[in-house]
């Protein structure tokens, strides 16, 4: 028995005791049983669609690559395979009801753009005692504070069986990434010229906390640990920052703390969510964009449209065998290395509550139905025009395994450019440092020696 299988064994009776504490289920011990028949163990449907376009769950991708190099991503899960569908400017139409707004846009700007659409592969998968803790949280697990928190939930999936639109929203941020993870990656930005520059190299820490199983009994409530060092461009190497993020947004608030080497010294940030610019992707898009959705949700209406199929990118480790260079083609990613698929997602349209500001007062996401990630969003202005979209690139990491969205690309249609956050040469797990690495004091201890 692995030393996972020994935590989860050990975890039981805290959640005998959770189980019988006098909450509102999420689901019924009925309902939850689907989770070992008709649904994978996250919730997704298990069969396919009747075209059979879209085949059934058996398990996810169990391959490894020849050669594969800890950490690595770029190797194609299917290099044999061709394209069995092209969309481009002339068929879009019959394909808009499979499309996002934002494709269909990038479409009509962009003639000689196109969308190559591969059989459809569910190559994802998780660790079983994330299974486990799913199954327990669909009967526990509770939205908090109109939704901006979750409690009773753990280690898992909370809402394998939701009911609204907080609730695939909070399986979007607890889905599986990992437990603790090396990164090093860049942040790109391309103008509406198409010059592209490398905004920020990074050598990222990740923590998450949430994930690391038997650890329910001594969580503090932060589901993230980040912890990121700049490494270029040369005006911005050496500066550090470290983010927390918490699992209810109603008890606890997320702690950022930046190190400014000219500066010499470690500073609270007072706000890394909402609408502000992104200073790691020169304030071209705003950090609650980043990875489709990131940050507090207390600013929106979550609403559950429903769930459809739709044409998304999947499987896209091929990105990842170019250089840079090659991948950021004007306007759009080179549709050359960009691997689509029809899969089923989850489909929340977020609306502004009444008296907040944000620039973007109404929002669509797309979750994945089998990672619960999100891999689309259209995002509208005042004026109800399309502003802003969001597409994420899903790839196999061979060594979770899983498949995570590495990187995330915020187009802005006003101004004609794009960017691209985590193009990573390197997710891997590894064990978690501990929580002081994770602290502003630890910024300050490093930077002096």
């Amino acid at each position: 028995m692995n030393n996972y299988s020994v935590k989860f064994l050990l975890s039981a009776a805290f959640f005998v005791a959770l189980i019988n504490t006098p909450v509102r289920a999420a689901v019924t011990p009925v309902e939850a049983a689907k989770l070992n028949s008709e649904l994978t163990p996250l919730g997704a449907e298990r069969s396919g669609n009747a075209s059979g376009s879209i085949p059934a769950w058996s398990g996810g991708y169990k391959g490894m690559p020849t050669g594969h190099k800890p950490g690595s991503m770029n190797s194609d899960p299917f290099p044999d395979e061709k394209p069995v569908l092209v969309i481009n400017s002339k068929n879009a139409a019959a394909y808009k009801d499979q499309l996002s707004q934002t494709v269909q846009l990038l479409l009509q700007q962009n003639p000689e753009w196109r969308l190559d659409v591969y059989p459809t592969h569910r190559t994802a998968s998780a660790p079983e005692a994330f299974y486990n803790y799913t199954k327990t949280n669909a009967t526990t697990a509770q939205l908090s504070g109109d939704g901006v928190g979750v409690t009773h939930a753990y280690g898992g999936i909370p809402f394998p069986l939701p009911k609204n639109g907080s609730e695939v929203l909070w399986n979007h941020f607890l889905s599986w990434k990992g437990v603790g993870v090396e990164m090093e990656g860049g942040m790109y930005m391309v103008d509406s010229k198409g010059r592209s520059s490398l905004t920020a190299a990074l050598k990222m820490d990740g923590f998450y906390r949430y994930a690391l199983p038997g650890g329910e009994k001594d969580f503090d409530g932060f589901f993230q640990w980040h912890r990121s060092l700049t490494t270029a461009p040369g005006r911005s190497a050496g500066e550090a920052l470290i983010g927390i993020w918490p699992q209810d947004f109603t008890s606890q608030q997320p702690g950022s703390w930046q190190y400014m080497p000219g500066q010499r010294r470690v500073r609270k940030l007072p706000n890394v969510q909402f609408d502000t610019p992104n200073f790691l992707m020169s304030g071209l898009t705003q950090f609650d964009e980043a990875y489709g959705f990131f940050g507090s949700p207390e600013q929106y209406d979550w609403k559950l449209v429903g769930k459809k199929e739709m044409y998304i990118p999947y499987n896209t480790n091929k990105l990842f065998s170019v250089i840079p260079e090659e991948l950021l083609t004007p306007k759009v990613l080179n549709p050359n290395v960009i691997r689509w698929e029809l899969h089923r997602v989850w489909e929340v349209e977020a609306t502004l509550k009444p008296g907040v500001r944000n620039v973007v007062p109404k929002r669509r996401v797309y979750m994945d139905e089998d990672t619960w990630a999100i891999v689309m969003a259209d995002l509208w202005d005042s004026q109800n025009k399309l502003y802003r979209g969001a597409i994420n690139y899903p790839v196999v990491n061979y060594d979770l395994p899983g498949v995570v969205m590495r990187p995330f690309m915020s187009i802005d249609f006003q101004q004609q450019a794009y960017t691209l956050g985590e193009l990573d040469t390197k997710y891997l797990p590894v064990t978690p440092k501990p929580r002081s690495f994770y602290s502003a004091e630890a910024l300050v201890q490093d930077a002096l020696r």
